[in-house]
This record gives structure tokens, sequence and C-alpha cells, in this order.
């Protein structure tokens, strides 16, 4: 899988589908992904981190966020 391949992967997930969190999870904690994120350079990376960014303002947490005091 080249890198284009993998932010094609990312790009058709629907983020309106039940099944979003599972299907993101599948392409995070899969093989290729964990070798090709490391090569991934200038606007490639850039979308990624862009995409990862609004990604984790969908996924609510099933408790609430930990709070300094």
């Amino acid at each position: 899988m080249s890198s284009q391949n993998l932010l094609e992967q990312l790009r058709r997930l629907d983020s309106f589908s039940s099944k979003f969190h599972d299907q993101l999870c599948n392409v995070l904690y899969g093989r290729e992904y964990k070798q090709l994120v490391q090569n991934l350079q200038d606007d490639d990376l850039v979308w990624v981190v862009d995409y990862m960014d609004k990604v984790c303002r969908l996924i609510t947490l099933p408790y609430p966020p930990l709070k300094l005091a």
C-alpha cells in the first residue's frame, strides 16, 4: 500500500456513519498505516495531522475528560 492509498482510505471514511469509529481504528491500527505514517512528508503529513485533529473532535469519550486541580 502506498501513502496515497492510505490517504484515500482515510478520505473514504464516512464520519457520519455509526461504524466510523471502528473503521478508523481498523485503518490506524493496521500494519500498513504504522509503516507508512513514518514516511509521510510535506502536504501529506499536514493533511493527516489536520484530519486527525478534526476526527478527535468527532469522537466522544465515554467518560468526562480529566481536569487538573
